[in-house]
């Protein structure tokens, strides 16, 4: 009866120090670095409200370089200097589809995606308004890239228009804080 007893804890140990199962839950997988990585899958640069015209520039480098190496500046047209004529249809989507993953997204505060984009947007003409410009509103169109703002109502108002730029990024910055 000693040795059963003694052999209890001793099963009891031996039980315990088994490895158990680690738990299923589901997981992300990753691409291994052998695997071969889309343009759609790589990580795009993304504008920012603080940056200067020169960080601006230098984000948008990479997606010149890439053009440039299709022999086209960043609007698809013939690099200057470069003799070549307007390039075709094809040429040009072949290299916007290898350039894509270049092209920096719009700051966060304004990407359609973000679905905190209108009240910021709200955030800015207020702010605007306070400022003194008179004919500002929200500009939400279908199918574009941002949420942002037009200014000048419908008679392209020139205070308004000049008032506004003169502090849009100052009101886009403290509206972007709230």
């Amino acid at each position: 009866m000693k040795k059963a007893l003694l052999a209890l804890p001793l099963l009891f140990v031996a039980a315990c120090a088994q490895p158990a199962a680690p738990p299923q839950v589901a997981s992300i997988s990753t691409p291994s670095s052998a695997a071969p990585t889309s343009a759609a899958q790589e990580q795009r640069p993304r504008e920012r409200l603080d940056m200067t015209p020169e960080d601006f520039e230098a984000l948008r480098a990479p997606y010149d370089q890439c053009m440039a190496g299709f022999g086209m500046d960043r609007r698809g047209r013939p690099a200057e200097g470069s003799g070549r004529p307007e390039p075709v249809k094809e040429e040009l989507d072949k290299a916007l589809k290898a350039c894509e993953n270049k092209v920096p997204l719009p700051p966060w505060e304004k990407d359609t995606t973000n679905p905190e984009a209108v009240d910021f947007a709200n955030r800015v003409v207020q702010c605007l308004r306070g400022k003194g410009v008179r004919y500002v509103e929200v500009l939400n169109e279908p199918g574009a890239e941002i949420i942002g703002y037009a200014l000048g109502g419908p008679n392209n108002d020139a205070a308004s228009i000049s008032l506004g730029l003169e502090h849009a990024k100052e009101c886009e910055i403290a509206s972007s804080r709230r």
